[in-house]
């Protein structure tokens, strides 16, 4: 079986129409999932970790959105959809958001809080796709310990498990 590569896409409007619409079709078919990160320019770009990085704590000064809609379960019902977030904030991300007016919303469920592995929520199965992405985009703009360029990349990764 032949894999394509992940789908790129540049953008800035954290609503922009191209998005929404990778969103919409990757949710319909349950399978694969979107990373998205801030675009940095060459001069801002953090150093590459050096050979004892996995000693230390996170190395994710340039933030990874990741957004993967639920699956859907033997009874037909479908599974909520994750979210996450890798940062070099620190622990207590979640408690950090909320301290700067960013807590999760109603209905989200924090699922994993990690100063190396990051943060993740489980999202209502039938949350607003355009709400979800602005929040994790406002999130990631937050937890980005370098200058961005207000502009985004994502990854889309469609049928994939």
């Amino acid at each position: 079986m032949t894999r394509v590569g992940p789908v790129e896409l540049e953008f800035v409007a954290r609503d922009d129409s191209r998005l929404l619409a990778h969103m919409a079709e990757v949710a319909a078919a349950r399978t694969g999932w979107i990373n998205v990160r801030p675009v940095i320019d060459e001069e801002h770009e953090p150093p590459e970790p050096g050979p004892f990085a996995f000693l230390g704590g996170s190395t994710h000064k340039v933030p990874t959105v990741t957004w993967m809609p639920g699956k859907r379960s033997g009874d037909g019902t479908v599974k909520a959809t994750m979210v996450g977030l890798q940062h070099a904030t620190g622990p207590h991300l979640a408690w950090k958001l909320r301290d700067a007016g960013l807590a999760l919303p109603a209905g989200w469920r924090i699922s994993q809080d990690h100063p190396r592995r990051g943060l993740v929520a489980l999202v209502p199965a039938d949350a607003d796709d355009g709400f979800v992405m602005d929040w994790l985009l406002r999130a990631a703009t937050f937890a980005c310990m370098v200058a961005s360029t207000g502009r985004w990349t994502a990854s889309i990764h469609a049928g994939l498990p």
